[in-house]
């Protein structure tokens, strides 16, 4: 019987042991959506500093200062605490923590939390602004996908940097504009890109230790 009564602990041991490291790798996380989106998503460093027209296709946060046009149809674009921008910007949602300044397009969302200082005109199916962010300027909350669609065409108007060549799908259109500059349409941060552009060429990265 003690010899029964001793092993009957150790056994019991042994399977509570074997439950826990099944729970540990059960538990272990797994590699879905949310993690790839993580993973594709770019980051201006807090040292950097980009002046030009800003294109990509994969979610950007920034903490450094960019000042130009930032377009990323159809991918999420965040503004960090210590982040500034300068610019109009164009994004399926959109997060500001730190200072925008420009007029802004979501395809879904734009949010704008306590720590932001945002000037500006804001165009999405949904604005939010949390308690405590400063904000100037006014929102568009579109209804329809045909007012979206409406205000998506304006607005590309406005994401051209002034002091940049056009692209090729854009030299048409320039031609029939006729007096219409980019430069005029390009929103609040157009004078100071003009004042600041020296370089030839069509973005400048700068970095600071």
């Amino acid at each position: 019987m003690a010899n029964e009564e001793q092993a009957k602990p150790k056994e019991e041991s042994s399977n509570s042991f074997l439950d826990g490291f099944i729970d540990q790798s059960s538990s272990a996380p797994q590699r879905g959506p949310r993690m790839s989106e993580e993973a594709e998503k770019s980051v201006i460093g807090k040292n950097i500093k980009f002046r030009g027209e800003l294109i990509g296709n994969e979610s950007l946060h920034i903490e450094g200062t960019v000042e130009g046009t930032v377009i990323m149809e159809g991918h999420n674009l965040s503004v960090g605490a210590g982040g500034e921008l300068n610019a109009n910007i164009h994004a399926k949602n959109i997060t500001v923590e730190g200072a925008l300044t420009g007029d802004a397009l979501a395809e879904e969302l734009i949010e704008i939390r306590r720590t932001a200082v945002v000037k500006g005109n804001l165009i999405a199916p949904r604005i939010q602004l949390d308690d405590g962010g400063k904000f100037r300027g006014s929102m568009d909350m579109v209804d329809t996908d045909a007012e979206m669609k409406e205000r998506t065409s304006d607005f590309k108007e406005k994401l051209v940097h002034p002091n940049l060549p056009p692209r090729d799908n854009e030299i048409d259109g320039k031609k029939k504009a006729g007096k219409g500059s980019s430069a005029k349409s390009s929103g609040l941060f157009s004078a100071k890109s003009a004042a600041t552009e020296t370089s030839d060429s069509p973005a400048e990265l700068v970095t600071s230790d």
